[in-house]
């Protein structure tokens, strides 16, 4: 039995910078550098794209015996994406584009997937859809039916052929072997600061709040900073003007501690001013997106990342990394290049039951 769900080949969300002016009915929908992507190859690949969520939709619901209720984020995500077609267009777009500029960037770089590559990221996605080990694959009927029936409808419902599929392996596997190269730049360990802080938030009542500041919160902000300046000068404990003043309600009633943090952690501000700040020394006010602050750095040293922050920064890295890729980048949208978007296969070539379950997340 087919039981496990795993979207593949999502679309990019964050959108290359893109010039509209390429000429119209030219069969080109953009232009990346040197490398072009026709209309053709772009409505395939958005009729692929949606045969592949329609197959998550399917997944969910055997998954979750029909509960689709239990990931609503997730389902109506994809159901918004199949219902608003130049939402998903844009989407399918940007990662062809971010795809072209990976594989010439790969080049340069002398990282390209071989043959064997593509093959064994094409085994680890049949492996996860069947549940069934990678090197049990070739021997085994249920794993080979479910690999030949996924072709084939991918083929029907997309136009692209069995090459043009793997093209999307060996891209995976493209990706996978930059963040990887990427990845070895990354330290092992980072520096980690311990410091405490006395925030007057801009504001206090949503320090969620990413407003800029009206000149009243900046002001009731500042008469905050100075009130809690004047009684650290009359040496009242920083803990007690921390417990008193200060709008963190985490730190504020450990007197302020914010205990150990690595530095990427910090909010820019906050990081660049305890970064080689003298210990035990009062600094600030420092402004912040949330507010002012007055710090003090109780200790600073290098740490070892655990796997899992260290998993964290290098995604974090290769993120950075692909983002000034396409800022160095061009890509020339035509104008006309949301024209004709495929709508289908939609929601309607779903089973009924199918259906009727994503109308109960809907309605709630």
């Amino acid at each position: 039995m087919i039981r496990k769900l795993l979207v593949v080949f999502v679309v990019a969300l964050v959108v290359l910078p893109v010039v509209p002016g390429l000429a119209q009915d030219d069969g080109i929908v953009s232009a990346v550098n040197d490398d072009i992507i026709t209309r053709d190859e772009f409505h395939a690949r958005v009729q692929f794209v949606r045969w592949q969520y329609l197959k998550e939709l399917e997944a969910l619901y055997e998954l979750t015996a029909g509960n689709m209720g239990i990931a609503p984020t997730y389902v109506l995500a994809l159901v918004d994406n199949l219902e608003n077609p130049e939402l998903l267009g844009d989407a399918v777009l940007t990662q062809m584009e971010d795809e072209l500029l990976l594989w010439r960037t790969g080049e340069s770089m002398g990282v390209t997937p071989t043959a064997e590559d593509a093959a064994e990221r094409e085994a680890q996605f049949f492996s996860l859809w069947t549940e069934i080990p990678v090197d049990e694959l070739a021997e085994n009927d249920v794993a080979q039916q479910f690999i030949s029936e996924w072709y084939a409808g991918a083929t029907e419902a997309s136009g692209l052929s069995e090459d043009d599929l793997r093209y999307l392996f060996a891209t995976e596997a493209l990706r996978d072997m930059l963040y990887q190269t990427l990845g070895e730049e990354i330290s092992p360990t980072e520096l980690a600061v311990n410091t405490r802080h006395i925030l007057c938030a801009w504001h206090p009542d949503n320090l969620a709040s990413l407003a800029e500041p009206t000149p009243d919160e900046r002001a009731a902000a500042d008469a905050c900073i100075a009130d809690a300046q004047a009684q650290l000068a009359e040496g009242v404990p920083f803990a007690d003007v921390a417990r008193e003043l200060s709008d963190d309600p985490g730190s504020a009633p450990v007197g302020g501690d914010l205990d150990w943090s690595f530095l990427s952690y910090l909010v820019e501000n906050y990081a660049a001013a305890v970064e080689t700040a003298e210990l035990d020394t009062l600094i600030g006010p420092v402004e912040t997106e949330f507010g002012l602050h007055l710090i003090e750095v109780l200790d600073r040293e290098e740490r070892e990342l655990s796997p899992a922050q260290l998993e964290e920064a290098r995604a974090g890295y290769f993120d950075l990394w692909l983002l000034e890729l396409r800022l160095d980048s061009s890509a020339e949208r035509s104008d006309d290049w949301a024209e004709g978007l495929p709508t289908s296969p939609g929601l309607d070539s779903l089973d009924p039951e199918i259906q009727a379950a994503i109308e109960r997340v809907r309605a709630n």
